[in-house]
């Protein structure tokens, strides 16, 4: 998901007993092998990294585990 505040959110979560992940904190043409990307060349994929996260959802996820995670990113935000 794209989450304002997302460091925030990915310290807040674990709290509640949700494990997080950042997959790509950094874009890719910013990584050392794609020589030549500078700050600013792709601005959404900069923003995506600031803001994407990963969730625990996935098919053996539970409806009432998947509310867990749903209403603890609610009460983040509120």
């Amino acid at each position: 998901m794209r989450a304002p505040r997302r460091d925030e959110l990915r310290a807040y979560l674990p709290e509640r007993g949700i494990d997080t992940e950042v997959y790509y904190p950094t874009p890719l043409h910013l990584q050392p092998c794609f020589p030549g990307g500078r700050e600013g060349d792709c601005p959404e994929a900069e923003r995506a990294c600031r803001e994407v996260l990963a969730l625990p959802v996935h098919p053996e996820l539970d409806l009432d585990q998947l509310d867990y995670v749903s209403e603890s990113i609610a009460a983040f935000y509120r």
